[in-house]
């Protein structure tokens, strides 16, 4: 068993611990070593293409986790997909990037985390990634102008973040433009930290070339050629070597597995995990520590969308792929999920449904666990506050059919559903959910499945919110100018109910219906050891004198939306921790 010696050993060639590693390597004088589980696949179109990222799920490249039974969804199992490739799942996502919140991030040092608030990670958003705003025609087709340029100038990071150039569909304008007449005008720019209404948010699209921009292309590549940054791919980390001394656990390096031979490297500095929200405890566990809803409907005639891409119509394919090659535009420039919004829950804004909110509150229990009463109470505080969205919503332009046999099953082919016809399909995500879940190892065998459970819904109040948010689905497709893009009498969603005003039926249709959005965090969140936490304030694990954790397991609270953006800031966040432990002035 062969072993080498670097100064740090990153765990994951993803989102995370490609920026680490990058930021690390500026100094010519450090040595990195990243063990990637999976391959480079840098020059696969299905990743650098936009519109083909659904293609990507279930694949190899895709670590294909699938939940344990869900009761809180009559008994569904999960698909939880996870990037397995260099890049992570930076080049697997649907590529929307959208920004968190100041409210959530400042709770994270109400909940304990110093020096973790939104000042202090709000510089870390602009030196992970640059944002490039449309034509001046565009600009004005999908309502941007509630981009801040002065916030937007300050973002001149690796990662290129774009907006649709579209001038030509009538649907993401008239998106913004129906929550503009429902009140819900979006109040700035997300990337503030302060943003409630509907928007066409943007994507980890290179603003010229139109292919996806992540941790790899963005991070990695420039980089490649230092001799200090020592990447092998297809290397699987089945054990952390820890030594005992006399007041610290000690981690000495990693074993794992390349080409079917067991090796071992050893960190004179630092072990960093950076293996994603599940493989990350995952291997805690075994080196010994610690134990969407959706509605489709129609679309009038003569509206494209990308329906036939989703049905794998090859004539649809060939003209798509014809245009992209011609001149970077067309449906496969975007990956389809770039208008969006924010919203409270609307019905407790009114005065009787602020008395129904007082009662939902009231009824709620509570555990015993000391993090439950800080969580609960970020909650409460969310929802009585009329700026700030409980609910996230977003678009597609295709069939999403997420209830028959293809959930059932396991299977990852969500998006794009037999039915011929045009189709929009308009999502809700709750955004911070009370229900909190786990993640463990059932064997000390590393090649075991993992027993993965979110406990969706368990918290009755989720059910509640989320069911609300639903409804209001209702309210955006019939309003103006959406609902003239939609076919009158046009189907729906399979068993989606006719009346999206009776909340019991809306509930019961939330159980049937809802998936994972896909972006998991906190399995070894950053909290006080006495509240469940698993990391410190400087990203230590509790109990070790240099094991790390720089990826989204450590975030302690849902993010708004998508993760990538906040994965990214914490990664670049952590790189300056790591540089100030051991004196790097790169």
């Amino acid at each position: 068993m062969s072993s080498i010696e670097y100064d740090f050993i990153i765990v994951g060639g993803g989102t995370s611990g490609l920026v680490v590693a990058t930021r690390l390597t500026e100094d010519p004088n450090t040595s990195v070593l990243v063990l990637e589980a999976g391959e480079d696949h840098s020059a696969d179109p299905r990743v650098i293409t936009p519109a083909l990222w659904p293609s990507l799920l279930g694949t190899e490249v895709d670590w294909g986790y699938l939940s344990e039974a869900q009761t809180g969804l009559n008994g569904k199992r999960i698909p939880l997909s996870q990037g397995r490739l260099l890049g992570g799942s930076s080049a697997l996502n649907g590529l929307a990037f959208v920004a968190p919140s100041r409210f959530s991030v400042d709770a994270w040092e109400k909940f304990g985390n110093p020096g973790w608030n939104w000042q202090s990670l709000s510089s870390y958003f602009q030196k992970s990634c640059t944002l490039t705003k449309p034509s001046d025609a565009a600009c004005t087709h999908l309502g941007l102008d509630y981009v801040d340029e002065t916030t937007s100038a300050n973002f001149k990071g690796p990662v290129q973040a774009s907006f649709a150039e579209e001038v030509s569909s009538p649907l993401p304008k008239a998106w913004v433009e129906s929550f503009n007449n429902l009140g819900y005008t979006v109040s700035g720019d997300p990337f503030t930290g302060e943003a409630v209404g509907g928007y066409v948010n943007a994507m980890n699209i290179h603003p010229v070339t139109k292919q996806r921009s992540h941790a790899g292309n963005a991070y990695y590549e420039p980089a490649r050629a230092r001799t200090n940054l020592t990447i092998v791919t297809s290397a699987v980390v089945e054990e952390i070597l820890l030594e005992r001394q006399v007041t610290d656990v000690v981690a000495k390096g990693v074993a794992y597995t390349k080409d079917g031979k067991k090796q071992t490297a050893t960190a004179s500095k630092d072990v960093i995990l950076a293996a994603g929200v599940f493989n990350t405890p995952k291997l805690l566990e075994l080196s010994g520590i610690g134990s969407t809803y959706l509605l489709n409907f129609e679309v009038a005639d003569g509206i494209a969308t990308v329906d036939g891409l989703a049905r794998k119509d090859m004539a649809a394919i060939g003209a798509a792929m014809a245009t992209y090659q011609r001149d970077q535009s067309g449906l496969f420039a975007t990956g389809g999920n770039f208008a969006g919004g924010f919203l409270p829950v609307t019905d407790f804004l009114t005065p009787d449904g602020k008395k129904d909110l007082k009662i939902l509150l009231g009824s709620q229990i509570l555990d015993d666990k000391l993090f439950s009463k800080d969580h609960s109470a970020f909650v409460e505080s969310l929802l009585q506050t009329s700026n700030e969205g409980s609910g996230g919503f977003f678009s597609y332009s295709a069939q999403g059919n997420f209830i028959p046999e293809v959930a059932a099953t396991g299977s990852n082919e969500i998006i794009g559903g037999s039915s011929p016809g045009n189709f929009l399909t308009i999502c809700c995500m709750l955004l911070h959910p009370l229900s909190r879940g786990s993640s463990h190892i059932t064997s000390s065998d590393p090649a075991a499945k993992m027993a993965i459970d979110p406990a969706y819904l368990s918290h009755q109040l989720d059910l509640e919110v989320l069911a609300r948010h639903v409804r209001f689905i209702g309210k955006i497709a019939s309003s103006e100018p959406l609902a003239s893009f939609l076919k009158p009498g046009g189907r729906r969603s399979n068993g989606a109910p006719t009346n999206l005003e009776d909340l019991e039926l809306v509930k019961e249709y939330v159980k049937k219906a809802a998936l994972s959005a896909w972006h998991p965090t906190s399995t070894c969140a950053m909290l006080p050891l006495e509240k469940g936490g698993v990391v410190d304030p400087e990203l230590k694990v509790y109990g070790t004198k240099n094991l790390r954790i720089v990826d989204a397991s450590v975030i302690p609270l849902a993010t708004r939306g998508n993760s990538q953006t906040t994965v990214y800031a914490v990664a670049e966040k952590a790189a300056d921790l790591i540089k100030a432990t051991y004196d790097i002035k790169v």
